[in-house]
């Protein structure tokens, strides 16, 4: 398969329009949570575009990972969970980036919190999926892994967060 970019850059416009649309699927996954047990995923979109906004990132719009680092020369994974206590991420077989980022959305505080893993698509297939298999056995397999990066990366790692976004001010605080 051909990897087509289509970068985005996100400006200040197209970030105050993702956390309008922040609130706007807060308030539908609400909605929804009320009548079913399941709400609705945090979308990528909105995920992304914050995370590529806050580290001046460009977004891709096409294959080949979810955002481009100019400055680096970087491919960009980014994995998102709406629970901020717990995750369940996947991978394709054929995965390939540079430099994965996990956000972690506190609903409560309308609070997003953007972890620098410093892993690549190889180091990630190091990870013991199981008592018997790594990610990168299963994705071998045509498989798309499922683990928790909480526990097994960020916990495990001792990651500490580098960006706090405020939802509520629309403000991008560093922590390092």
């Amino acid at each position: 398969m051909a990897t087509l970019h289509d970068y985005v850059k996100i400006d200040k416009s197209r970030f105050n329009d993702m956390i309008d649309a922040y609130f706007l699927w807060k308030e539908l996954n609400a909605l929804i949570k009320n009548s079913h047990t399941r709400g609705v995923n945090f979308p990528e979109i909105i995920s992304e575009s914050l995370l590529c906004y806050a580290l001046d990132y460009k977004l891709n719009r096409g294959t080949g990972g979810d955002a481009f680092d100019e400055t680096n020369n970087r491919v960009i994974e980014c994995k998102a969970t709406s629970n901020f206590d717990k995750d369940t991420s996947s991978f394709s077989p054929n995965e390939e980036f540079d430099r994965l980022y996990f956000l972690r959305l506190y609903q409560r505080g309308d609070e997003l919190y953007i972890y620098d893993t410093e892993y690549n698509s190889d180091k990630l297939k190091e990870i013991q999926v199981n008592k018997k298999q790594t990610l990168g056995d299963q994705q071998a397999q045509g498989r798309r892994p499922r683990f928790s990066i909480i526990k097994f990366i960020i916990n495990e790692d001792n990651i500490q967060p580098i960006v706090k976004i405020d939802l509520r001010k629309g403000k991008i605080i560093h922590l390092k």
